[in-house]
């Protein structure tokens, strides 16, 4: 239980980030055509991944290359403006430290704690490359797995895709479950599996971590992927949260 109640301390730290998603005030898609916006200074547009900006800070011309796939964070008035390449498209993401919804978060709401959602998987090997769609619609990722994690929980077999992540001895499961769209958000949570001595992997549920898209429309996060949706009820991890960043301003949830 302590080591779980860590994990709610470092969720809750990650939400509160000053800089983090609930600083985000909103999602701007640039393309060759000079755009201004009402929460971050000066005129932008793009041609392709060559990001040009008037105005911004009080500034002349500004000129950023943004290699494919890759974000530049810079400093403005009241937080830090995310530059970021998605899916082949260029977008901008101010983050401002004052920004409603870090003023309403509360702290995560989480499943209670349940030892029989801890579980110990075998990795069944069929490595492929897996096309992983997005909240954002046409954009998308590929990711490698190398198989299937397979465990029991509550009586069933189940097989769940991982990926590979940086670090060899984790893989990286985003899942649709029995309590998606209900208790838990509707387009699926994460957890990690890690690598134990015994060449299995452990697999918490109660570490089931909601994606930015729980909270704010102003995010492009990856969906689950069909393999891994599944029909039993996997009541761990974080909750839906009982609110949302839209255009229109906070909504409860």
């Amino acid at each position: 239980m302590n080591d779980f109640q860590t994990w709610i301390d470092q969720r809750n730290a990650q939400w509160s980030n000053p800089t983090g998603f609930l600083a985000v005030t909103s999602m701007n898609w640039l393309d060759e055509t000079p755009q201004t916006f009402s929460d971050v200074s000066g005129s932008w547009w793009a041609n392709d991944h060559e990001v040009h900006a008037i105005g911004f800070e009080g500034e002349g011309e500004r000129v950023w290359q943004l290699p494919f796939g890759s974000e530049i964070s810079e400093p403005m008035t009241g937080g830090v403006l995310e530059i970021a390449s998605r899916g082949g498209r260029v977008i901008l993401r101010p983050r401002n430290q004052q920004a409603p919804a870090l003023q309403r978060f509360s702290g995560v709401s989480t499943f209670e704690y349940n030892p029989d959602l801890a579980v110990e998987a075998e990795l069944i090997e069929d490595e492929k490359t897996v096309g992983v769609s997005s909240a954002a619609g046409e954009l998308g990722n590929k990711y490698v797995s190398p198989g299937r994690l397979r465990f029991n929980l509550h009586g069933e077999q189940i097989d769940l895709v991982g990926f590979e992540r940086p670090n060899p001895d984790q893989l990286w499961v985003i899942f649709r479950d029995g309590t998606s769209g209900k208790t838990s958000y509707g387009t699926g949570r994460s957890v990690t599996a890690i690598k134990q001595p015994n060449g299995r992997w452990a697999i918490d549920f109660n570490k089931s971590a909601n994606f930015p898209c729980s909270y704010t429309d102003f995010a492009t996060c990856p969906l689950a992927p069909r393999e891994n949706y599944l029909s039993v009820e996997i009541a761990g991890g974080e909750k839906t949260p009982n609110f949302r960043i839209t255009s229109d301003g906070l909504q409860d949830q």
